[in-house]
């Protein structure tokens, strides 16, 4: 509890955390508005409601506060990664394991939280321009909880990738920004050279990187990998990213 005390107090007490939640909560707002009032009357299928509310089924696009979480985890370990910060950190927590432990369930935990309540604004921002038809229709028919929970888990998985980047790389401001634009930029431009360079049998494995993946998340039957396959997809990726990251983390110099 030592270690998670200490995580819960250091995240607290950096500007960067309430700024990373405003700017979650505020994006969402955002976008739903946006997309409520571009859709001018109440949507009329359920998904086209999940929609609204995480700006991102069905068309499956990366959410933009997914991105945000991921990047701020990055940041947030830029300080304390380095050599007189990480000293004092390890006085504090000397058993490494521990400390990333804590650090990992913690920003999990944060993310959660962050995703929930963004969900929460952004339905009352619906709620507000559609009245109470949207009310049921949001919550009462499927897909929406299995959207509703993914976006959840989409936020969680990718703060903590972004954590596991920031330990590699000792939170550089290129890391983030290279988590930033993966979803948008890199993993789109792989996929076209897959497809310039492959074979028509292997031009499907571009599917399986990480936010490809993770947005299979957020899907209601466009084709693609299933929902729940996206899910461990990138839940493996982002293992192995905390794998290499406690690998790192145990032998890092603080001296």
């Amino acid at each position: 509890m030592t270690a998670i005390r200490y995580e819960l107090t250091r995240l607290r007490t950096v500007r960067a955390t309430w700024a990373t939640a405003a700017g979650v909560l505020a994006v969402g707002a955002a976008a739903t508005w946006v997309e409520a009032r571009d859709l001018g009357a109440t949507p009329a299928a359920a998904d086209h409601a999940a929609q609204v509310i995480t700006s991102g089924a069905p068309g499956a696009a990366t959410p933009l506060a997914a991105v945000v979480v991921a990047f701020a985890a990055v940041l947030s370990c830029a300080r304390e990664q380095r050599r007189g910060h990480l000293e004092t950190l390890l006085l504090v927590l000397p058993r490494r394991g521990r400390a990333l432990a804590a650090k990992t369930v913690v920003t999990a935990v944060l993310a959660g939280c962050v995703a929930v309540l963004s969900l929460a604004v952004n339905a009352l921002v619906a709620d507000a321009v559609f009245g109470s038809e949207f009310r049921a229709l949001a919550w009462d028919q499927v897909p929406v909880p299995r959207l509703l929970a993914g976006y959840v888990a989409y936020l969680v998985l990718a703060a903590v990738l972004g954590l596991a980047v920031g330990i590699l790389t000792r939170g550089s401001a290129a890391a983030a920004v290279a988590v930033a634009t993966l979803p948008w930029t890199v993993e789109p431009l792989v996929g076209r050279a897959a497809d310039a360079v492959l074979a028509e049998p292997y031009r499907d494995w571009d599917a399986y990187l990480p936010f490809s993946a993770a947005d299979r998340m957020l899907s209601t039957g466009a084709p693609g990998l299933a929902p729940g396959t996206g899910a461990v997809v990138f839940g493996c990726w982002v293992a192995a990213a905390l794998l290499g990251a406690a690998i790192v983390f145990a032998r890092r110099d603080a001296v």
